[in-house]
């Protein structure tokens, strides 16, 4: 009786499932993402330099660091103004931004005014 070794052959690695796995992701991401324009938010920036008339009928909001809001030199959170604004019936709000607030402090300050009712609304950007 004749035994030979048994012959080791290179494993086949078959890539058709990994190409599928592949693909089925691609399917997936193309159908989660969505592909559509961003809202734009309005805003009127000033030059720091530039006091283009700020008189009494304008309201002066103050943006600091910490997100705090002052108003009339009373500190307030984004949520408060909304309330203090209304009872000043004001129309025109000047708001000014520190140089160490984010500008998600500086955008959230000028959602929340305008909700509460202000239709001109200044951002100024302090140096």
């Amino acid at each position: 009786m004749h035994i030979e070794p048994e012959r080791h052959r290179a494993p086949f690695i078959s890539l058709t499932p990994l190409i599928d796995v592949v693909f089925i992701l691609l399917v997936f991401f193309m159908l989660a993402t969505r592909f559509g324009q961003f809202n734009d938010l309005p805003v009127n920036v000033q030059p720091a330099d530039s006091n283009a008339d700020q008189q009494d009928e304008w309201l002066v909001v103050e943006v600091k660091a910490d997100g705090a809001l002052i108003l009339n030199g009373v500190s307030f959170t984004p949520a408060a103004i909304a309330d203090r604004l209304e009872q000043h019936h004001s129309q025109k709000v000047w708001v000014t931004v520190s140089p160490e607030a984010t500008l998600q402090q500086a955008l959230r300050a000028v959602d929340d005014i305008k909700a509460a009712g202000a239709r001109d609304v200044q951002l100024e950007l302090l140096p």
